[in-house]
């Protein structure tokens, strides 16, 4: 008898545990987009950051780079971190800059657009305290003036492999 009522109860929590499972995927799927539109709006930015990219004196600083593989591989793993690059490239880049071929565009809208959906995706606790690499970032954009802005704009098709990366890389 204690073995029967053993089994039933492992039996419940296996099945209750499956439900669970299958609760929490429905409900990120419904609060996520698909990850074709999301793939669509990342290509749309990949066209418009070559245009952007046209309208900017050409990046000459070739033994200084703000994306390193550390920080991809940061990217890929930590979403605080994503989150944490995406805002800086909203408030660093795109807020020092001024080309009216950006608001023609709409780039910046766009990129906002899609850092909300992954955010929306993938949450993550945020966290008021900033991580090391993106400190180095700031620093080396400063120490390099307003080419620092060319350089992180010269970067961006890195930046937009790494969300496409990221975006094949959830289930």
């Amino acid at each position: 008898m204690w073995v029967n009522c053993i089994l039933r109860s492992g039996l419940l929590f296996v099945t209750l545990s499956f439900a669970i499972a299958k609760c929490k995927q429905s409900s990120f799927a419904k609060s996520c987009y698909p990850r074709g539109t999301l793939s669509q709006a990342v290509d749309t930015l990949y066209v418009k950051a070559s245009w952007l990219k046209a309208t900017i004196p050409e990046d000459r600083i070739k033994n200084i780079r703000l994306l390193k593989k550390k920080t991809k591989k940061l990217f890929m793993k930590n979403c605080r971190f994503r989150e944490q690059l995406l805002s800086f490239f909203m408030e660093y880049v795109f807020g020092e800059l001024q080309l009216q071929v950006c608001k023609e565009i709409h780039f910046v809208e766009e990129f906002h657009s899609l850092r909300q959906k992954l955010s929306r995706c993938i949450s993550c606790a945020s966290s008021a305290r900033e991580m090391k690499s993106i400190t180095r970032m700031k620093r080396t954009l400063y120490r390099i003036g307003n080419r620092g802005i060319y350089k992180a704009i010269s970067e961006l098709d890195i930046l937009l492999s790494w969300i496409k990366q990221f975006l094949e890389s959830i289930k």
